[in-house]
């Protein structure tokens, strides 16, 4: 039995593999300063697993601080993912491949390994990443744009007059006060990126892309997906698992 992790720059989120059948999932969200104390929370009645495997896009700091708490309790020494040229047919679009987040790598290689189609996979986090892959398993390139928080945070840090509101789901409808104009620009700025991704697919290869989607802010995200969309909030670990 495996442990697999998968530690972004807000949340934990872990399952266990017996023999390539995920099971177990859960996570939660930290911060810096809290992460030990919500491992030992929240993994202490955890069985011991024979090996854990860890999808990381955290600094090394934090990262160390998983790897630690995975030593003094389990006695293991944690494995970490990283992104590859090609693999299963799969075929990384970037030059420099350690370059690329481990976690868009895995997110396309379990949404190829599942759907084997031209497709644009889509990870919500703290950023959003998109990804196409060709039919073919080329992966054609992607974009990284700042998810909803993080660019509302960085409006009202950077601009005069623009202040803190509580989320709410954004629409593809004019903001008719600040805080609709901010959470509604990100849906437009998302959908547009979209649209222009599956014209510039239809246009050079013929092919109508599926949209894959996962990352903790994939059900905000869903209002400006084209009806033909999955929803697979499991797609990193389970490329952690295929690895």
């Amino acid at each position: 039995m495996k442990l697999l992790v998968d530690i972004g720059n807000s949340r934990v989120k872990w399952a266990f593999d017996r023999n390539a059948s995920l099971s177990g999932h859960d996570r939660f969200t930290y911060t810096g300063g809290t992460l030990a104390e919500l491992l030992e929370h929240n993994w202490s009645a955890l069985m011991r697993p024979e090996q854990v495997y860890i999808a990381s896009v955290v600094d090394a700091g934090t990262i160390g601080k998983l790897q630690d708490y995975i030593r003094l309790t389990w006695s293991l020494e944690p494995r970490l993912a990283v992104a590859e040229k090609e693999r299963a047919g799969l075929k990384n679009a970037y030059t420099d491949v350690a370059t690329m987040g481990v976690d868009r790598w895995l997110a396309m290689l379990a949404a190829w390994n599942k759907y084997k189609r031209p497709a644009c996979v889509i990870d919500c986090g703290t950023a959003v990443t998109v990804d196409i892959i060709l039919g073919n398993g080329q992966h054609a390139g992607g974009f990284i744009l700042p998810g909803m928080s993080l660019m509302a945070a960085a409006l009202v840090r950077e601009t005069h007059g623009i202040h803190a509101h509580h989320e709410t789901v954004p629409q593809l409808e004019f903001g008719r006060s600040t805080a609709a104009c901010i959470r509604n620009g990100f849906a437009f700025a998302l959908a547009g990126l979209i649209e222009r991704c599956a014209g510039k697919i239809r246009e050079e290869q013929g092919a109508e892309l599926s949209f894959i989607i996962t990352g903790g802010g994939a059900e905000q995200a869903l209002p400006m997906l084209p009806d033909h969309y999955f929803l697979e909030p499991h797609l990193v670990l389970e490329g952690l698992s295929l690895i």
